[in-house]
């Protein structure tokens, strides 16, 4: 297999990864949930959707390993936006609770 196809083969695997993967109010639901068992880093559920694009676009094993490291940078970095998201949406809450309750008074 030349380079290019190669290349594009990889780039489609990864757009349906970060399609069924992207970050929606779905998905921040969901890990607000408890989480399940995890396959390193990888929450079971996704281990399965890897394995599955291995075998539909072919991948060797180093092809393989690029995309679960790509995987698992993408799944962490949601988490990571979820999780600040959440951060900054509290302190608004504790700031506007604070002045409700200042103006009550």
């Amino acid at each position: 297999m030349d380079v290019q196809t190669k290349k594009s083969l990889l780039w489609d695997a990864f757009e349906e990864l970060k399609n069924s993967w992207s970050v929606d109010e779905r998905l921040l639901e969901k890990l607000d949930e408890k989480e399940e068992e995890t396959v390193n880093g990888l929450p079971a559920s996704r281990a399965e959707k890897l394995m599955e694009i291995k075998d539909k676009y072919q991948l060797d094993d180093i092809d393989f390993l690029f995309i679960v490291g790509a995987a698992v940078g993408y799944y962490q970095g949601q988490k990571n936006v979820k999780e600040v998201l959440n951060r900054k949406i509290n302190t608004v809450n504790e700031f506007i609770s604070s002045i409700i309750s200042k103006s009550k008074l």
